[in-house]
């Protein structure tokens, strides 16, 4: 991919009777560093293009004068293969994202895919303090010059979440205050534009289509918050995140009378594995094999769905679903958290029972 910034660079300047000197004092740096920069001897760094693009009223692709349709192909190629590695081989897909800011530093959908992947890969316990700098770095490029608020709200959300788990670790720098002051800029749900849809479009199939598409985030949006509630086995009772599982699947049945929970399946899928992880808790063995054994029966099923799921339930029919793609299967997902995460004792595990749960999963 053929790069001109340099000669770019050098015409935007002399279009606009700016001089090296005013351009280097703008940027912090040397006039004889922008004459390199013109010359081709050498280059800005990355940080420094959304800046000069900024100077000159343009953008960083007209900037590096990359070819347009080369340029998004090359994009949503980059997209595609970090849709596949992240949650499956993060430290591979940190690495893929690397190479695609370092290409296209000015596109923000790569960077805010970098961004994750930096905090996933890195910002564990462990790790976190020594990508500080950068993470801070890279989260204020996109607050100060990303205009695509979807993608400013969505590194707003990895921050307040990089910055709960810096919490954790001492003299990090980071804490809850951090998170709050981030969560307190973030527009609630009443402010969405899903909700915002649904009384605003005058009657017919396009305020259909946004009902249907508020209420379709919406259970997705319940069941989240549903199974995050009951993952933190430090707050209230067994029994009681029992019930509100099994709520959440009775209202699931009654809007995907079909059974095809739509985003929502794999919250499914997880809901009936800590259903069973629950069971296990209160010591009722038999209620924990059932359930487990659901989870697992779903999972095959999620995974033998083909690729697109026409829905026939009263408020979704004929509306179609695609599947997410993420390198595991969901068997091999529930496979793997049944036999690591869940409060399951040992002996239970090798109980005869358990095992052929497992074989439904292979």
């Amino acid at each position: 991919m053929k790069i001109y910034l340099g000669e770019n660079l050098k015409n935007l300047r002399r279009e606009r009777a700016i001089t090296q000197e005013t351009l280097a004092d703008f940027l912090g740096v040397s006039f004889q560093a922008v004459s390199k920069w013109e010359r081709g001897e050498s280059c800005p760094d990355i940080e420094m293009l959304p800046a000069i693009a900024s100077f000159f009223d343009t953008t960083t692709d007209d900037l590096l004068g990359v070819d347009k349709l080369e340029r998004e192909s090359k994009i949503q190629y980059y997209i595609n293969n970090y849709n596949v590695l992240y949650g499956t081989d993060t430290p591979k897909a940190l690495q893929l994202m690397k190479k695609a800011v370092y290409e296209f530093p000015g596109d923000f959908r790569l960077l805010i895919r970098y961004f994750e992947t930096l905090i996933t890969a890195k910002g564990g316990l462990q790790e976190g303090s020594a990508i500080l700098h950068e993470a801070q770095s890279v989260y204020d490029r996109i607050n100060s010059y990303c205009t695509d608020d979807s993608i400013r709200i969505w590194a707003q959300r990895l921050m307040a979440t990089y910055c709960k788990s810096m919490s954790l670790v001492k003299d990090s720098g980071l804490g809850i205050d951090d998170m709050e002051k981030i969560l307190h800029k973030m527009p609630d749900m009443y402010n969405s534009g899903d909700f915002a849809a649904t009384y605003l479009y005058p009657p017919g199939e396009k305020h259909r289509e946004a009902c249907r598409n508020a209420i379709d985030e919406l259970m997705y949006l319940l069941c989240c918050v549903v199974i995050n509630y009951c993952s933190d086995f430090g707050n209230d009772s067994a029994e009681r995140k029992i019930e509100a599982i099994k709520t959440l699947v009775t209202v699931l049945d009654s809007v995907y009378t079909d059974g095809n929970y739509r985003k929502s399946r794999v919250h499914i899928i997880y809901g009936y594995g800590q259903l069973g992880s629950l069971y296990f808790i209160i010591g009722n063995t038999e209620e924990a094999l059932k359930n487990l054994r659901t989870c697992a029966e779903l999972s095959k099923k999620y995974d033998s769905l083909p690729q697109t799921v026409t829905s026939s339930s009263l408020l979704f029919n004929g509306k179609e679903f695609t599947k997410k793609e993420r390198g595991k299967t969901y068997c091999e997902r529930m496979k793997d958290k049944i036999l690591n995460d869940y409060s399951l004792s040992e002996a239970f595990k090798k109980s005869k029972e358990f095992r052929e749960i497992l074989e439904i999963m292979k």
